[in-house]
């Protein structure tokens, strides 16, 4: 059976990490979040896998080239015009169409290998004609939600409905086993969901394999951080802490709870690593640091002195220098923060609650604290403050002392300007 990965889309509600790196290439503890789908099929003896890439498509076939490092056979389709899932599909179609039966999964999503093997165990022994992955969701008007009967055989799907339009709180997660009928319904309607309903009043078998375990898929900046929690549970719960022989730690440092630190990672005096938390390759840990739990830090990052990290994604060869505190925060690659320079994370006292703007809408975040996004190549000066909720675009430059109460684009300076008034003190 061949796997389609669906990889093509530009995740502009992820802007601006997605301005410079394809969505799937996010990193969640060490690895992007492709990797660790391309795992759960090479896990369940999948190993033949097509991946549709589009936006930055130069990232995922760098990392992935042929699939053979990671013990499969990778190969390629481009979606010229990035017109959606359908459309991913349908260009894949032609080297899906002697296949009796296939995968396709999406590629923005993280649970475990059992939900390939259990999809595919539940098509197969129930002679399916069509099998989707459902979950329960609390919101299914960002999904395609599902109804079923008492046999979990599906009854319709809507993609995306109203609020008032859902008929249950059933989401499709992102898996699904399809006979090569699908292929034909989808080319004749252009929707995912009006094939799944062609092939529904056509009589054939279309049933929804329940996932009841934990699952996220990433749609928002959120979501990021709880698939890298999720993550990190995975890696570090009940199994202990990992630490590389190469890596240097002093002795009055302090690692509490489980933590995985990799290769040749310094760790200065007094600092204190709080798991679970992950340290890629080649990281220096100042003095006196502070990381705290469900923090992932990439490869060749730098910690200064006195710097608390808690709740947050720190991307590969970023520094951030003494005294500065990073929460619940998502900072890009080649990103420099100088000293001082404070993120806030919850909403002030009485005040309202975080907003975002995304992909040019107000969005209320659904979370108790968030704190903002960093695009690659941005270098913040000295203690500069930065409000909740606020995104400061790649390659961008923040002078000293500046407050960031707005989202910064890309390709900016910004400098805050100071009125210096002196006046002779009189005489007592």
């Amino acid at each position: 059976m061949k796997a389609l990965i669906l990889a093509g889309g530009v995740g502009r509600r992820l802007f601006p990490l997605t301005e410079t790196q394809a969505k799937p290439m996010i990193p969640l503890a060490g690895k992007p979040i492709l990797e660790y789908v391309v795992q759960y099929l090479i896990n369940t003896n999948l190993r033949d896998i097509i991946i549709v890439v589009g936006h930055k498509k130069e990232r995922i076939i760098d990392h992935f080239s042929t699939g053979k490092d990671f013990g499969a056979n990778i190969s390629y389709v481009e979606q010229k015009k990035l017109m959606g899932v359908e459309d991913a599909i349908l260009t894949a179609s032609p080297l899906l169409e002697n296949e009796d039966q296939f995968l396709i999964v999406h590629s923005d999503f993280v649970a475990s290998d059992e939900i390939i093997r259990r999809a595919i165990e539940y098509h197969n022994g129930l002679d399916s004609d069509a099998t989707i992955v459902i979950t329960l969701v609390d919101d299914p008007t960002f999904y395609g939600a599902v109804e079923i009967d008492e046999n979990a055989r599906i009854l319709r799907i809507i993609e995306k409905p109203k609020k008032d339009e859902a008929p249950s709180n059933y989401a499709a997660a992102g898996v699904y086993v399809f006979k090569k009928e699908f292929l034909k319904k989808i080319d004749e309607t252009k929707k995912l969901d009006e094939a799944v309903q062609s092939m529904i009043r056509d009589g054939k078998t279309v049933y929804g394999m329940v996932w009841e375990k934990d699952w996220k898929e990433i749609t928002y900046p959120w979501d990021i951080l709880e698939a890298n929690r999720f993550i990190l549970k995975q890696k570090l719960k009940g199994k202990g802490s990992f630490i590389a022989e190469s890596a240097t730690i002093d002795s009055t440092a302090r690692i509490e709870a489980p933590v995985w630190i990799c290769d040749d990672v310094i760790i200065r005096p007094r600092a204190v690593i709080r798991g679970p938390c992950f340290i890629g390759t080649n990281s220096f840990i100042g003095d006196g640091a502070l990381i705290r739990d469900h923090t992932s830090i990439g490869e060749h990052v730098s910690v200064g002195f006195g710097v608390e990290i808690k709740n947050s994604i720190i991307f590969d060869n970023t520094s951030i220098g003494r005294l500065s505190y990073i929460g619940e925060s998502l900072i890009g690659k080649n990103v420099r923060i100088g000293a001082g320079t404070q993120t806030w994370n919850i909403r002030m006292r009485g005040g309202p609650p975080i907003e975002m703007n995304i992909d040019n809408k107000k969005v209320l975040v659904p979370v108790e604290r968030f704190g903002t996004i960093i695009g690659d190549d941005t270098e913040i000066s000295i203690n500069v403050s930065i409000f909740s909720g606020k995104k400061i675009g790649s390659r961008t430059r923040i002078f000293p002392g500046v407050i960031i109460n707005q989202d910064i684009p890309s390709n900016s300076e910004v400098i805050a300007e100071q009125e210096t008034k002196i006046s002779i003190k009189k005489n007592s």
